[in-house]
């Protein structure tokens, strides 16, 4: 029998689960679960239109973090015919990836919930799992999964080498904390809280986005000036290659407004961050819209770095891999900082080009478009200097135009800037209240947690 140490006030030892606070009962995942039969059916039989949805692992692996949806969320579908043999997912059930090729994705759990009338079955590589008697509440299970030490219990159950799987069997032993049932919904009323909030700011960012991608196509060609009014037939030429190009505008590359071709950055090793050495800036300290990422910085030894210092308004490009096309702008704002390898640089001639300008024509359909056509596709995809230079865009001969038009466009990117800075945030107070909140060290105070909210969001 299971010993409970008392260690101090509020909270006593588990011998096999650790500290957890008075009040609350450790139990085995398998004593108040029951699982059920899953289907088999490989992706090449789903279709995007039916009549049951269907959870497939792989989507488990990149579309889902801890619930499914199933109003808003897409699943594909599969035919009654297929379905009707197996258990439909009801509100709140588990659904359990049973193997993958990281330890990220084995074993991962999410919770369904707006079940409503629609048929759900679970699929290939899962695992169906249905709460017994109302122990576990719905909207607390998907967090409960995910606590730190539930999580890393799944994970010690992992076996493979170049495919990790779980079985039920042992699945079934691992130790979960079980709250009263007050506190659990206290729990998932305040978590939940906390993701709605991140995923209004997620939808309003990808709004600002869309935006930003349909003011910038018509920026971009001329057919919008900066004034918001439309140019004329009269207003445009045409070019051979381009097409209708705005009077006062011209085709080039990209070399035409550099001085000198793209360079390649350090063959160096990174080292931990001091303010006395540059800062080493690597593909992955470059977010997907084009930002300097602050967290998790490396330094670069100043010798080394020398060659490689970046001056006001240089720009890189990741040469390499799945992130072929990234770019940054840099800054002096940014500090002393030098480029790795997989960069590549390129210095603008400000007399022909406004930085900010090319800014947004990096970002644009147009270079989408050329990063497609252009990056060779191998083991590693990749796009060399020489061949960045050959990118071709229109431009304002006017840096009073481009100016106008960035302008123009600049709110929008402030806006994506100030929501992202707010995610963080939002990520962060999460990540501490899973912490806190599902191993008790903090207990439900509502009222309080709703204000620390609140002020994330502002």
């Amino acid at each position: 029998m299971l010993t409970k140490e008392i260690i101090h006030k509020g909270f006593y030892k588990h011998e096999k689960f650790g500290i957890v606070p008075t009040g609350w009962d450790v139990v085995r995942l398998g004593d108040y679960f029951d699982f059920f039969p899953t289907a088999s059916y490989s992706r090449s039989l789903l279709t995007e239109t039916g009549e049951c949805l269907y959870i497939h692992y792989g989507d488990l692996h990149t579309k889902f973090e801890r619930f499914i949806d199933a109003v808003k969320d897409e699943l594909p579908f599969i035919t009654k015919e297929m379905a009707k043999k197996y258990t439909s997912v009801a509100e709140g059930d588990l659904i359990i990836s049973d193997a993958s090729e990281d330890y990220e994705g084995v074993g991962k759990a999410v919770e369904v919930i707006n079940v409503g009338e629609k048929t759900i079955i679970s699929g290939l590589h899962t695992l169906h799992l249905r709460a017994k008697n109302n122990e576990f509440l719905n909207g607390f299970k998907g967090y409960i999964l995910n606590e730190s030490r539930v999580r890393n219990g799944i994970l010690r159950i992992a076996t493979g080498i170049k495919v990790y799987s779980i079985s039920k069997t042992e699945l079934r032993k691992i130790y979960l904390p079980k709250p009263p049932v007050e506190e659990q919904q206290a729990i998932a009323t305040i978590l939940s809280k906390v993701d709605e909030a991140i995923k209004t700011t997620e939808n309003s960012i990808k709004a600002a986005e869309k935006l930003k991608r349909s003011l910038m196509q018509n920026l971009l060609t001329g057919k919008l000036k900066p004034d918001g009014t439309w140019r004329k037939e009269d207003e445009f030429y045409k070019d051979e290659k381009f097409g209708n190009v705005p009077i006062g505008w011209e085709y080039l590359k990209l070399r035409d407004v550099c001085n000198g071709p793209g360079e390649y950055g350090a063959n160096a090793s990174a080292i931990d961050y001091q303010t006395d050495n540059p800062r080493y800036i690597r593909i992955t300290d470059i977010d997907d819209l084009g930002n300097l990422i602050e967290d998790g910085k490396a330094g670069i030894d100043s010798e080394k770095a020398k060659n490689y210092i970046l001056k006001d308004n240089d720009f890189l490009f990741a040469r390499t891999g799945d992130t072929v096309g990234k770019s940054l702008l840099y800054k002096e704002s940014m500090g002393l900082a030098a480029y790795a390898g997989y960069l590549i640089k390129f210095s603008f001639n400000t007399d022909l080009i406004y930085p900010e300008y090319f800014n947004l024509l990096a970002k644009s359909d147009f270079f989408e478009a050329f990063k497609t056509a252009m990056k060779r596709v191998g083991a590693k995809p990749n796009i060399n200097s020489r061949e960045y230079g050959t990118f071709k865009f229109i431009l304002p001969v006017s840096l009073d135009e481009q100016i106008a038009i960035y302008d123009k466009v600049k709110p929008i990117d402030l806006l994506a800037i100030d929501k992202t800075t707010k995610i963080k945030k939002l990520q962060r107070l999460k990540k501490s209240l899973m912490q806190n909140l599902l191993t008790g060290k903090v207990r439900v105070d509502i009222n309080k947690i709703e204000n620390i909210l609140a002020d994330a969001t502002v």
